[in-house]
């Protein structure tokens, strides 16, 4: 685990580097279960609804949010016991791959793999074998 993370005790991450407050579980560790792209999206929004850890903003980090948590010298272990990297303050457990949201994407989605930091685009509705991990705040410049 870095000094990057701290966890705030709530529920939630902050990233010291980039500023973001990431949810520490992603929505398969809440839920346990797959998730399609609306689905992840309507999770995040729910987490605002019922203000979250003080917060109203929730949603699906778009990919450069999303790679900021990609990291090959931090090692955690997925659903499955597999390696994927992420850093060790967030819990073991999650699935290796999550949603994002891209400004303009239409009927994309985006994905971020914590396997090897792939982003792949993917029809929003076509595949719900997938996680989400909300984030609020904004990217420090």
């Amino acid at each position: 685990m870095s000094e990057r993370f701290t966890d705030n005790q709530d529920g939630t991450i902050t990233d010291t580097q980039t500023g973001l407050i990431w949810t520490r579980e992603d929505s398969w560790l809440d839920k346990e279960q797959w998730m399609t792209w609306d689905e992840a999206a309507d999770w995040a929004k729910n987490l605002s609804t019922g203000k979250f850890a003080g917060n109203y903003d929730w949603r699906l980090p778009t990919i450069l949010e999303a790679k900021t948590l990609y990291d090959p010298a931090s090692s955690n272990k997925d659903k499955y016991g597999k390696e994927i990297h992420l850093d060790s303050v967030f819990p073991e457990g999650p699935q290796a791959i999550i949603w994002c949201d891209e400004p303009g994407g239409g009927g994309d989605g985006y994905t971020l793999n914590f396997h090897d930091g792939e982003i792949k685009p993917l029809y929003k509705s076509k595949c719900p074998r997938m996680a989400a991990r909300a984030v609020t705040g904004e990217m420090a410049k």
